[in-house]
């Protein structure tokens, strides 16, 4: 049933796409309000994570009359997710409302960066939900808020605005600490990337993947902040610590599309201001769920910051085509991303 909603949702973002630019808004903010809603009365004990949140926000959460920053919250370490919790507990201990609090608010950044940076953004929000509604947003919650924000302050990496973009990252650290990992890819845009650099690097991190992978792992185990961060990740028999190969189709997956977007450069610079600031950023995820490799959760965790991505890029190749001839990739992209969303609800 849900697959179902999902196609058919697919076939009313290409009924909308040659719409007026107020009806696409207000499809945009109507597609994304029902989204959010759906998100927010799950059925928690269903979901990975979720039940951890649920139970912390009905157990373990004061109100703003009676927390205290001394305040622990289990399952997580960020304070700032937990206070979400505090606020919402001061008007109701409905764990519902709590849900859907997160949810619109998740959902309210999604709206703004695909409104503002997005091209044929229900297609965009389309591949959102394909690709990481499921996994993010019914289960990692706290990523899932902190990426939304990430990818709003997008203008600010174009625009070099350092402390406006650290104000960004330091709002989205107090929900997840991964968020942390944006600040490289403001650094990289004050540097020319060429294509060599992006094809060079992407083999020379399989070759990283492939012969040094036990000093890859040395190097994690040995770090303080990454165990501080995220121990159950890479701690030595962890369940969630297991090692995945370079045969993860996820990779390759994501390395066509940054290769694309490479090759395409001199056309698709033209269309949006933001372009070496998305590419830049993908090319990073790109990176980690390679290098990485040793570490499956660590992999997928880190990279799907900048993966999220994808929700600009893949729509934005479809003005390469004529317009007579844009149902065909509109169509690809409708089946790749139905199929995302049913393996990744199954």
């Amino acid at each position: 049933m849900a697959t179902l909603f999902f196609v058919v949702f697919f076939i009313i973002a290409i009924a909308y796409i040659g719409a007026p630019k107020k009806d696409i808004r207000f499809m945009l903010m109507f597609s994304c309000f029902v989204v959010a809603v759906l998100t927010g009365i799950r059925n928690p004990s269903a979901w990975p994570d979720a039940s951890g949140y649920m139970d912390n926000f009905l157990h373990n959460t004061n109100t703003l009359f009676t927390f205290s920053f001394m305040d622990k919250p289990f399952g997580f370490t960020e304070f700032g997710f937990h206070f979400l919790g505090i606020i919402v507990k001061t008007f109701t201990g409905n764990g519902t409302i709590y849900f859907l609090f997160i949810s619109f608010l998740t959902f309210l950044f999604i709206y703004l960066s695909l409104e503002k940076y997005g091209f044929y953004p229900l297609i965009g929000l389309a591949v959102y939900m394909g690709r990481f509604l499921i996994g993010r947003n019914y289960c990692q919650i706290r990523a899932g808020l902190a990426i939304a924000i990430i990818i709003y302050g997008t203008r600010y990496i174009t625009e070099q605005k350092l402390w406006k973009f650290l104000l960004v990252v330091l709002i989205a650290y107090q929900f997840h600490h991964s968020a942390i990992l944006a600040i490289p890819v403001y650094f990289m845009n004050k540097v020319k990337i060429k294509h060599w650099h992006i094809y060079l690097g992407i083999g020379m991190a399989f070759i990283v993947a492939a012969f040094f992978g036990g000093t890859i792992k040395n190097f994690v185990q040995g770090s303080d902040y990454i165990n501080d961060m995220a121990s159950s990740y890479v701690k030595e028999g962890s369940e969630k610590a297991f090692s995945q190969t370079l045969a993860n189709p996820m990779i390759y997956y994501q390395v066509f599309i940054l290769f694309i977007f490479t090759y395409l450069e001199d056309r698709l610079n033209k269309l949006t201001e933001h372009y070496y600031t998305i590419r830049n950023a993908y090319f990073v995820s790109c990176l980690l769920l390679i290098v990485l490799v040793q570490y499956a959760v660590l992999a997928a965790r880190s990279s799907t910051i900048f993966a999220t991505y994808e929700m600009i890029m893949i729509p934005m190749l479809v003005l390469l085509f004529k317009k007579k001839d844009r149902a065909f990739p509109v169509i690809i992209i409708g089946i790749v991303s139905t199929l995302f969303f049913y393996l990744n609800l199954n």
